[in-house]
């Protein structure tokens, strides 16, 4: 009887583990995990503050009852105190809980949204930082209502934006190859198409045009409001920067202009990264789209509860305003099904040819 042969016989096939399967293509690497599980965490803390301070703001309101608020949140017309705060910081609640939940269930869609919002609100602390060196406006975090808890809001907000920025920034994921080619070999350049493909660079081509369009209405209406002498250039471009201009600490909200200009600059940068087909921006496009479609909608229905539209063709302002509503709904709709579907068509990749069994060498010419 034969001996088998040893392992180290030639011929003999070497030991090859079984591949480990590859992760499904919506969710986090297992190296990554932990870093989604404390985002979606620390978003879901700010998320549920963000919410406790409108129910707060609610709850001491002698004017406004939470019955208001919730048709406040569909009826444009309804009025609800201040003290509730605005439709920019309702939506971005409900944007940090959502992009929190999806972070905990480590989906990989979620680290675009959760960076996007970490910058937004490292941007909103930071700006009251600059606040705070009014002494007028420093002053109101001594108030006996809402001081202490606003300066504790904001100063938690700044520490869970840098934290998430520095958890997600480096848990950056290994691009997939296009469909049906191999993978490259070592030191070679991934060639192939854009990650997002052709509909991601439609989405971000279209963020780019909402985002314009946003900035040049926004600059409009400040033009008119310079004539008017309601604010001047320099007062607008300051109160971007510094709140303490018009605003008080105890008032909670930062008022609307900060939001619009952060909203719509945030939708260009992430359309040109959707344009250059970066993977990140698919999450941060859909969660900026999401909370400018809430705006939109809020824009069409007052419209359509006023129904004067015979004002929009009096005048070529009216006629372009109209003319951007009606573009804006088509263009969101179409800018999510984009970058909602980018990336997202894969054929099964095939895999290379095992070394083993080595073919040998070529036959030699008789």
């Amino acid at each position: 009887m034969t001996a088998p042969p040893e392992p180290n016989t030639p011929g003999a096939p070497p030991h090859v583990p079984a591949p480990l399967p590859d992760p499904a293509p919506a969710r986090a690497s297992l190296e990554h995990g932990p870093r989604y599980l404390v985002a979606g965490v620390l978003l879901l803390i700010f998320g549920g503050g963000v919410i406790a301070w409108v129910i707060t703001g609610i709850n001491d309101s002698p004017v406004s009852s939470a019955d208001d608020l919730f048709r406040a949140l569909v009826d444009p017309l309804r009025p609800v105190d201040l003290r509730a705060l605005t439709p920019y910081e309702w939506m971005f609640a409900v944007a940090l809980v959502t992009v929190a939940v999806l972070a905990l269930c480590q989906r990989r869609v979620a680290r675009g949204g959760a960076l996007v919002l970490a910058f937004l609100l490292l941007a909103l602390c930071l700006r009251q930082a600059v606040g705070a060196l009014d002494d007028g406006y420093r002053a109101g975090f001594d108030a006996p209502t809402y001081g202490p808890w606003t300066l504790a809001t904001y100063a938690v907000g700044l520490l869970i934006a840098v934290t998430v920025l520095i958890l997600l920034l480096p848990a950056r994921e290994a691009a997939r190859e296009p469909a049906g080619q191999l993978p490259p070999h070592p030191g070679e350049h991934p060639g192939g198409p854009r990650p997002l493909g052709t509909l991601g660079v439609l989405g971000g081509g279209l963020l780019i045009a909402l985002a314009l369009a946003d900035l040049a209405w926004t600059l409009d209406n400040q033009r008119l409001a310079a004539e008017y002498d309601l604010k001047s250039w320099g007062e607008y471009f300051r109160d971007l920067v510094d709140p303490s201009l018009f605003h008080s600490p105890t008032s909670l909200t930062s008022g609307i202009y900060f939001h619009e200009a952060a909203l719509a600059i945030s939708m260009l940068v992430v359309g040109v990264l959707a344009c250059l087909g970066r993977p990140v921006a698919r999450g941060a496009g859909l969660t900026l789209l999401a909370m400018a479609a809430y705006l939109e909608y809020r824009a069409v229905a007052l419209s359509f509860r006023i129904g004067d539209w015979s004002a929009y063709l009096d005048s070529t302002r009216g006629t372009l305003m109209l003319l951007t509503m009606l573009l804006s709904v088509p263009a969101l709709l179409i800018a999510i099904l984009g970058l909602g579907f980018a990336g997202s068509a894969r054929a099964p990749r095939r895999r290379p040819t095992p070394a083993w069994p080595h073919p040998g060498p070529p036959p030699f010419p008789r």
